[in-house]
């Protein structure tokens, strides 16, 4: 620890408009590695005082992780590194009594864990090993008995960073920890960093050029003004979020894991060109999302025709009462847009704040209920996400960021999308990210999953370990919900 405290620089971050609409959010994985050895030394499976050294140097290169979480007088979020007084990130290592097999045998449950690292459900808030503060991030390595593995478990504000800059704070974190174990002679490589860029004035050029502003924006969707959002506004982020946490945290639910080979998506594209898809660089994101739309659709439908039919003494209200067999009833589809190679300026540099967006997508129920998979409705779908997210570009980037910057409030959007709304749900893509190559010197995960969420009707699509190759999607829905 001393090696950071010793080389940091007292600075103030203003977050703009972007990072504050995601400040109600944490991005929380857990990282699983197995040890094949597990008769070696406990030194020699991902040594605790390596990982302990790599990340201090690591955190050197992301100061920002180090800082207080603050408001200002209009509301405006900020991050203060004060070198005489940090905000270090919570970093643990614990033995379990567990071991690597009990957990595999529990399908990685992590309600079978004897401490509670997932206790934010993704929202940030304070805690005890926090010190009544909100932190920045937390990081805690958990390894299980007789040496047989170690669970990596990180969280980083999301409006600190998004996904983007979390996978490339743990990658850095692994290739510092590997260089640290190579034979210290003259045959070791100066170990290389590349600047990473938080300053969020990249962004904010963008947004002070009223040519930007010329262009239309459906702000309806951004008016999140009410008494009730300045209030929540006003407030600090340790007691907003402890608000946040207490209306979001999950009740009973379902977590369902799928494994999509790639062969899968293959047949999925046949499917789109066999309904006359001329377009061959549909994104696996929207394709999964789409075909994901139709299962969930379905499966809800099941669940809410089972609670009718288990009522016959109240079918003669549903026509009053079930959406769902509105015509015009929607689905709601929400997704996140990566701004990154939409901004050529920003692209070209590692910038570390949020440029992601999220945006919804409605079709129609009826449409996702039918029993069959039809490939003209598919096309239709992933064609509707594809076209919402060529919708983004420079121009309507700079017009939202402006926007949200001028009333701070406008973090209650993204809160709205992550509403108990149970006709739809919200689509996270992880699936280009680099998660298996945090190899911190004793190979890659086994295993990578995101922490529970506080927000219904969630799912992730993950890159699956390369040995098995094609994708990983967690479903998080109701109890009575089932996806097949």
């Amino acid at each position: 620890m001393d090696s950071f405290t010793s080389s940091v620089s007292s600075q103030v971050i203003y977050l703009d408009g972007y990072d504050t609409a995601n400040s109600v959010k944490t991005i929380a994985l857990g990282y699983w590695y197995k040890n094949d050895s597990p008769s070696s030394s406990s030194n020699e499976f991902m040594p605790p005082k390596v990982l302990d050294s790599a990340f201090y140097r690591a955190l050197q290169e992301f100061p920002i992780l180090a800082g207080h979480i603050k408001t200002d007088s209009s509301s405006r979020m900020y991050v203060d590194i004060d070198k005489n007084n940090l905000n270090m990130p919570v970093y643990t290592d614990t033995a379990c009594d567990l071991s690597y097999s009990d957990m595999e045998k529990a399908g990685f449950d992590i309600k079978k864990l004897p401490i509670d690292l997932y206790g934010t459900y993704g929202v940030p808030v304070p805690t005890k090993l926090s010190g009544g503060k909100i932190k920045p991030a937390s990081f805690h390595i958990l390894r299980f008995k007789n040496n047989t593995g170690v669970l990596v478990y990180a969280s980083i504000g999301n409006c600190i960073t998004d996904g983007y800059g979390f996978v490339h704070f743990m990658n850095l974190w692994a290739e510092v920890a590997r260089w640290m174990q190579q034979p210290q002679d003259d045959k070791r490589e100066p170990l290389a960093i590349s600047e990473f860029i938080y300053d969020r004035k990249f962004t904010a050029a963008m947004r002070s050029n009223e040519a930007f502003h010329q262009n239309t924006v459906d702000v309806k969707s951004l008016s999140a003004e009410s008494t009730v959002s300045r209030w929540l506004a006003w407030m600090s982020p340790e007691r907003r979020g402890l608000l946040i946490k207490k209306w979001y945290e999950p009740t009973d639910y379902t977590c369902c894991f799928f494994h999509i080979p790639s062969e899968a998506i293959e047949a999925l594209r046949l499917r789109l060109r066999k309904a006359g898809a001329s377009n061959e660089n549909f994104t696996i994101n929207n394709i999964i999302t789409a075909y994901l739309a139709i299962v969930i659709a379905q499966a809800k439908k099941k669940a809410n025709d089972d609670w009718w039919f288990s009522r016959p003494f109240l079918a003669v209200f549903r026509s009053l009462f079930d959406r769902s067999i509105d015509e015009k009833a929607t689905f709601k589809v929400t997704t996140s847009i990566n701004m990154r190679p939409r901004v050529p300026s920003i692209e070209a540099i590692d910038y570390m704040g949020n440029l992601g967006y999220a945006t919804s997508v409605s079709f129609l129920n009826n449409d996702l209920q039918k029993k069959d998979l039809d490939n003209i409705l598919l096309y239709s779908l992933v064609n509707g996400l594809d076209q919402n997210a060529s919708d983004y570009h420079a121009r309507y980037y700079a017009k939202v960021g402006y926007l949200m910057e001028k009333s701070p409030s406008n973090y209650l959007y993204n809160l709205a999308l992550g509403s108990k709304d149970a006709n739809g749900f919200q689509a996270s893509n992880h699936s280009r990210f680099a998660h298996y190559e945090v190899d911190f010197g004793s190979g890659a995960p086994e295993l990578v999953r995101h922490a529970p969420h506080a927000y219904n009707d969630i799912a992730f699509i993950m890159p699956s370990n390369p040995k098995t190759g094609g994708y990983e999607v967690e479903l998080k829905l109701a109890p009575d919900v089932a996806v097949h």
